[in-house]
C-alpha cells in the first residue's frame, strides 16, 4: 500500500518530568473534547525540538523509533450517515474500547442518531449480507448485530476486499446481490441486537467478511471538513514498552496548541486498544494501538502517566492526513 507524503524529526521520547439518501456537506467541528475527564498535565517548558507552525515537513526515510510521520491515508470511505443527522464518530466507545473494562472489546464505530435515519452507503460496492444475524452469525453470537447490512468494496490499491458492516438497523433497504453507489441509502438506523439506544454501528473488515478481520473505520472514512474549509486530520500512534511490545494504558492524553506559545484550545483522552479477549486488530499499515480522528490541523502534545513519570511528544496534524507516532515507555 503507497505510504508517505513526508517525515518529520521528533526527540524519540521526552523522559520523565519530576513528578490523551444522499450526501450532505462534511462541515463539522470534530470531537468533542472531554477536560473534566483528561488528567491536567502541563506542557514542558522548554521542549525538545518543538515543530513550528511556520516549518515545513523534509522527505525522509521513515523510521519511527526516531520520527513521527506525516502520511497518506487511505480514506475511501464517506460518511454513513449525512447531516442533519450526527456524522462524527462517538467517543464514549471508541474503536478498541473496553469502556474501562466494563464491555468487550468495541470492532467498530458509533453513529448515534435517531431510530429511522437514513443509513447510506459507505462508498460503491457489492451488497453481500442484507438481513439479520439470527441463523447466519457475523459477530460474536447469533442476532448480535440485529438487522444488518454488508458491503464488499474493491479499491485501488488495496489487494484484498473491503467489507464495510452497518449493524442494529430499524430496517434494511437492499437485497443480497445487488449493487450499490457511495451515498445510497441502503436502510435506517435502529436499535435491534445487542443495541443500547438507537445507533448505527458501523465497521470495516479487511480480507474477509468475519468478525476477526476488524480494522479501525477512523483509518478508512474520509476526514471531515472544519468551519474554516480546510480537511482535519488523524493521529494513529503505537504505544510500546522497551522491547517494542504493544502495551495497554486507558489514560493517553491529547492536547491541542493552535499556537505553542499560547494555552491549549482543547483537550481529549483515548484508551489504547484493549488486549482482552477477541481483541482489535491495528492497521497493516501502522499497527497502531490507538487513534483519534476528527482533528483541526495544528501543534499536539501526546502524554500519559506511567510508573510514576510522565511521558510525552510534540507532533504536528496536517489537513487529510495520518500522523503516525511511536511513543516508547522505559520499561
Amino acid at each position: 500500500m503507497k505510504r508517505l507524503l513526508a517525515c518529520v524529526l521528533l526527540v524519540s521520547l521526552v523522559s520523565a518530568c519530576n513528578a490523551t439518501g444522499d450526501r450532505g456537506p462534511t462541515t463539522a467541528t470534530g470531537p468533542s473534547p472531554t477536560p473534566s475527564t483528561v488528567t491536567a498535565l502541563p506542557p514542558t517548558e522548554t521542549p525538545t525540538l518543538l515543530p513550528t507552525e511556520t516549518s515545513t515537513p523534509t522527505p525522509v526515510p521513515c523510521d519511527p523509533s526516531a520520527t513521527y510521520c506525516i502520511e497518506d491515508g487511505h480514506f475511501f470511505l464517506d460518511r454513513p450517515i449525512s447531516l442533519p443527522g450526527t456524522i462524527t464518530i462517538d467517543q464514549g466507545y471508541p474503536y478498541g474500547s473496553t469502556e474501562r473494562g466494563t464491555r468487550v472489546p468495541h470492532h467498530g464505530v458509533e453513529f448515534y442518531n435517531a431510530s429511522g435515519t437514513p443509513v447510506l452507503a459507505a462508498a460503491d460496492g457489492l451488497v453481500v449480507v442484507a438481513g439479520n444475524d439470527s441463523g447466519t452469525i457475523y459477530g460474536p453470537q447469533p442476532n448480535f448485530y440485529g438487522n444488518l447490512i454488508v458491503l464488499e468494496h474493491r479499491f485501488p490499491g488495496i489487494d484484498q476486499p473491503v467489507f464495510t458492516l452497518y449493524g442494529h438497523l430499524s430496517k434494511v433497504d437492499v437485497k443480497t446481490g445487488q449493487t450499490v453507489r457511495s451515498g445510497d441509502k441502503i436502510g435506517e438506523v435502529g436499535s435491534t441486537g445487542f443495541a443500547i439506544g438507537s445507533h448505527l454501528h458501523f465497521e470495516v473488515r479487511l480480507g474477509k467478511n468475519d468478525y476477526d478481520s476488524n480494522r479501525n473505520p477512523v483509518l478508512w472514512l474520509k476526514p471531515l471538513t472544519g468551519q474554516d474549509g480546510n480537511s482535519f486530520g488523524v493521529i494513529a500512534g503505537r504505544l510500546v514498552n522497551a522491547q517494542g511490545n504493544l502495551i495497554h494504558a486507558s489514560d493517553v492524553n491529547i492536547q491541542y496548541f493552535p499556537d505553542l506559545n499560547g494555552p491549549q484550545a482543547a483537550a481529549y483522552q483515548v484508551e489504547t486498544y484493549a488486549p482482552e479477549q477477541s481483541p482489535v486488530n491495528g492497521d497493516d499499515d501502522w499497527n497502531e494501538n490507538f487513534t483519534m480522528g476528527d482533528l483541526p490541523a495544528g501543534n499536539y502534545r501526546i502524554s500519559l502517566m506511567w510508573g510514576g513519570k510522565v511521558y510525552d511528544h510534540w507532533i504536528v496534524v496536517m489537513p487529510g492526513n495520518v500522523t503516525f507516532v511511536v511513543f516508547q515507555i522505559d520499561q
